[in-house]
């Protein structure tokens, strides 16, 4: 959980340093340090406004040109830190007799294997050029969300 936000926090720094942004690159790097001290006061609530920081931030540098690879990597290290948060804090209420080492390594794999979609996806965009509307990008941006709100949904179905 700590090396995503921080990863997250790192590629979106510097993808906004890099480009002479510095003033946005410092309240993204303010906005990670108050991501880890709110997880270790436990105060959750603070990741997920943090998170739709970032993936505003990734957009907005995608949207004025800033490297692909950085965004991306700063939305997904955002992602795989609020999800890891969020289940760090769910395996505290699990009973002492539940599999939490099993719990944890499925729930690793999950994420590995979305997270490994999503880069392979933004790897493939970076070769493969083709114009689209925005409207029609907006569209599929919210019809992958919500596909993936459904596959993550049906996954830890299967496995409760």
């Amino acid at each position: 959980m700590i090396v995503s936000i921080v990863v997250g926090t790192a590629a979106l720094v510097w993808g906004y340093s890099s480009a002479g942004l510095d003033s946005p690159a410092r309240w993204l790097a303010v906005a990670g340090a108050a991501w880890l001290l709110a997880q270790w006061r436990r105060v959750h609530w603070v990741g997920s406004i943090i998170l739709l920081a970032f993936v505003a931030a990734a957009a907005v540098g995608l949207w004025i040109g800033l490297p692909l690879s950085l965004m991306t990597l700063g939305a997904v290290g955002g992602l795989l830190g609020w999800d890891l948060a969020d289940f760090t804090r769910r395996l505290h209420f699990a009973s002492a007799t539940d599999d939490l080492r099993g719990m944890e390594l499925r729930h690793l794999a999950r994420v590995a294997i979305v997270s490994a979609i999503g880069l392979g996806i933004a790897g493939i965009t970076a070769i493969v050029r083709v114009k689209i509307p925005f409207e029609l990008a907006v569209i599929l941006v919210l019809l992958a969300a919500i596909g993936l709100t459904r596959l993550v949904a049906w996954l830890q179905r299967g496995n409760d």
